[in-house]
């Protein structure tokens, strides 16, 4: 199974370093794990930054039309720990086997982007700085492995 994380910016505080690095390296005994970053561009108005990042990840995309594409998305359907595994589990059953969640920019998806049928995940209303959030995705990925192998979790 592939999975790959397509986010803006590059992590830069050692304990956001630290902690990704961590699932990431448990997530890989599971699977192919890659991440790829994008450069953002943040330098004009929100509206133009939304179009600008939202069209170089409609370009992006287009390398990975064979992976299921989940956005996460805060102002999507919240997902439980459970059903995120559930979608996990269900494309690791397939032939393909390759999902990609994107991270948006900071700015959020254009409504171009968001009419797309991609789907979307949120794992809560609350709003998170981006490097905390790619954390949280890794370990809900690495997560929801553990649980499709009926491993122990550490609590």
């Amino acid at each position: 199974m592939n999975i790959k994380i397509i986010c803006f910016g590059k992590l830069d505080k050692k304990f956001f370093i630290e902690s990704f690095n961590e699932y990431a390296n448990r997530i890989s005994k599971y699977v192919n794990f890659q991440v790829i970053q994008l450069k953002e561009e943040y330098q004009k108005e929100d509206i133009v930054n939304k179009n600008i990042n939202s069209d170089l990840l409609i370009e992006k995309l287009k390398w990975f039309s064979d992976h299921e594409i989940i956005c996460m998305d805060v102002n999507s359907k919240n997902y439980s720990t459970e059903e995120f595994t559930s979608i996990i589990e269900t494309n690791k059953n397939l032939k393909q086997a390759k999902i990609v969640f994107i991270i948006g920019p900071s700015d959020g998806y254009s409504d171009k982007f968001l009419e797309l049928n991609y789907k979307k995940v949120s794992f809560g209303n609350i709003t998170l700085p981006h490097q905390l959030f790619r954390v949280i995705l890794a370990e809900q990925i690495y997560r929801a492995f553990k649980i499709i192998n009926n491993e122990k979790y550490h609590k």
